[in-house]
C-alpha cells in the first residue's frame, strides 16, 4: 500500500535535516579555519566565500524534505551548536533568519524551486552572516571585547566595519549565495533530480 504523503515534518525528516545540517556546520567550520591566516586580506569576503560552498549542502536538503518548517529547523539546530560552543548569542540571530526565510517559502509555496530558495536562504545568510555587525550596532563596547583575543586591534576592526567595507561584504555575500545555490542546484539536477531521486516543482 503507498504511503500518503503530508506537509508536515515527520520523523524521517527531522533525521534528514538534522544530518544535513551538521554536515553544512561541519563544512563552514573547515573553511572559516582554512580562511583564517588570511583573515587579515580577505576579510570582508571571507564570510561569502564560506557560505558558497554550504549552499548546495543546504538546497540538497531542502529540496529532498520540500516542507514547511525546513529552514527554520536548519537555523535553530545550528543556534543550538554554536550556544554549546559558547557563542549564545547567535541562537536568537538563526532563528529570525530561519523565520524569515520561512516566510519567504510560505508565500510562494517553493519549497522545491529554486528561485524562493534562493531568496529564503540568502535572507538567512544576510542574518547570520552579519550577526557580528548586528552586535556591533547593539553593544560596541561588547562587539569590541569579543574580537581583543583575536589578535586584531580594535583600530584595524573600526577600519573594517567602515560603511564601505560592510557594503562590500553585504554585495559579496548576496552574490556568493545567489551563485552558491545556483550552483547547488546544477548538481541537484545533473545527479538527484533527473535520476528521480529528488523531486522538483
Amino acid at each position: 500500500m503507498k504511503k500518503k504523503r503530508t506537509d508536515k515534518l515527520i520523523s524521517k525528516d527531522y533525521l534528514t535535516i538534522g544530518l544535513y545540517t551538521v554536515v553544512e556546520f561541519v563544512v563552514m567550520m573547515i573553511l572559516s579555519v582554512a580562511t583564517m591566516p588570511f583573515l587579515a586580506w580577505f576579510y570582508p569576503y571571507a564570510t561569502a566565500f564560506v557560505l558558497f560552498f554550504t549552499c548546495p549542502v543546504y538546497l540538497l536538503m531542502a529540496f529532498k524534505v520540500g516542507k514547511r518548517g525546513t529552514l527554520f529547523l536548519f537555523g535553530v539546530i545550528n543556534g543550538l551548536v554554536y550556544a554549546i560552543m559558547g557563542t549564545f548569542y547567535l541562537l536568537p540571530i538563526t532563528i529570525i533568519g530561519g523565520l524569515l526565510g520561512e516566510l519567504v517559502l510560505i508565500k510562494t509555496k517553493g519549497y522545491r524551486k529554486l528561485g524562493p530558495q534562493t531568496i529564503a536562504f540568502t535572507i538567512y545568510n544576510l542574518i547570520y552572516g552579519f550577526s557580528n555587525y548586528l552586535i556591533l550596532a547593539i553593544s560596541a563596547d561588547f562587539y569590541f571585547s569579543m574580537i581583543e583575543d583575536t589578535g586584531y586591534t580594535a583600530s584595524y576592526m573600526e577600519y573594517m566595519t567602515s560603511p564601505f567595507w560592510i557594503t562590500v561584504s553585504v554585495v559579496a555575500l548576496i552574490a556568493a549565495s545567489c551563485l552558491g545555490c545556483v550552483f547547488g542546484y546544477k548538481l541537484l539536477n545533473k545527479h538527484f533530480i533527473k535520476a528521480g531521486v529528488i523531486k522538483s516543482a
